[in-house]
């Protein structure tokens, strides 16, 4: 494993920031925040942009459910799985990401 700083590598680093930054808000309760979601835009675009193919299953999952956490009508025990599932899909697309980019 190395790091090679080509500009898709890098690229790919800003993307996983994010990640990282969503994940420390839906740590933190704050679900109505906007930034999974930006995360999830900025991957779809990354990947369909760069020859770095993610899970599709992983990726429109992970979103599936980001979206449906931002409803507020959830019971308090639906609403932690699903952030639950929100933050594992999440952790699954930076270790998909970082596993390209030390590749």
């Amino acid at each position: 494993m190395y790091f090679n700083a080509s500009p898709t590598n890098i690229t790919e680093l800003l993307v996983v920031c994010v990640a990282v930054v969503s994940m420390i808000m839906l740590l933190r309760k704050r679900y109505e925040s906007n930034l999974p979601l930006l995360f999830y835009s900025l991957a779809v675009m990354f990947t369909n942009g760069a020859e770095r193919p993610v899970n599709p299953a992983i990726l429109y999952g992970g979103l599936a459910f980001c979206l449906i956490l931002r409803f507020e009508f959830m019971g308090k025990g639906i609403s932690k799985m699903v952030a639950f599932l929100a933050s594992a899909g999440l952790v699954l697309m930076i270790w998909s990401m970082m596993s390209d980019v030390l590749a």
